[in-house]
């Protein structure tokens, strides 16, 4: 499961690979494993085939299947931009070496744990594709979401942000109102607290071939960038 929207925020929905994950992690009850039980959730409301999930659930508790890690690796790239990079790998030796080989290939470097992150939150996004403005935050506001914005790429539409635990009461509030969801544009999202500006053309342009290239990357999962459009 590999996710990246435009240049300034990743997504992840759910999905069956999730589901698999969330169990070698956490044990297969979703009463005692609360990620699996968003995910399970999240997976429902994008339409995930639930016997799908079930087979890869079956499939994870079987001992002979590698051990998958979950990494986060942070870095900097020209002009000051953060960058997260989601790592899903059974070798961790392997990912640690091909992902800091392509940052300092670019001319950018890694940076310590924590020094980029806490530009970034993980929250929850239900993308809309058309609604008024007023109409939006109305009902985003009563369903307990924390944020609205316009739709990335420039794209009719909004972006309502909230708590992860609480996607699945917005977007059923939403959808409920009436409000068209994008389902294969919600989920999981890694939103930037602070966009950077590169006015540098050259740079800004070496800093998108950076996650072009992290993203070519067999065990990278995510890549995000707060790197300004403008």
């Amino acid at each position: 499961m590999r996710a990246f929207t435009d240049q300034t925020s990743g997504s992840v929905c759910p999905s069956s690979d999730a589901a698999s994950r969330s169990v070698k992690k956490g044990g297969p009850s979703e009463n005692s494993n609360a990620t699996l039980a968003q995910v399970l959730q999240m997976a429902k409301l994008n339409n995930v085939p639930r016997d799908l999930i079930d087979r890869n659930i079956k499939k994870a508790q079987d001992k002979n299947q590698a051990d998958y890690t979950e990494m986060t690796y942070e870095a900097y790239g020209l002009g000051g931009v953060g960058i997260v990079i989601d790592i899903l790998t059974d070798n961790v030796n392997r990912s640690s070496a091909s992902v800091r080989a392509a940052v300092n290939k670019a001319g950018c470097k890694m940076a310590d744990p924590g020094s980029v992150l806490f530009n970034f939150k993980r929250c929850a996004a239900v993308v809309l594709s058309d609604g008024s403005e007023d109409e939006v935050f109305a009902a985003a506001t009563e369903a307990g979401a924390e944020d609205i914005q316009p739709r990335e790429g420039d794209l009719p539409g909004w972006m309502v942000l909230s708590e992860v635990a609480a996607y699945g009461e917005v977007s059923s509030a939403l959808r409920a109102a009436g409000l068209p969801i994008v389902d294969d544009e919600s989920g999981l999202r890694m939103v930037p607290l602070v966009k950077v500006d590169v006015p540098d053309d050259e740079a800004f342009e070496k800093n998108l071939a950076l996650v072009d290239t992290l993203l070519e990357l067999d065990d990278v999962d995510a890549v995000v960038i707060n790197q300004s459009e403008d």
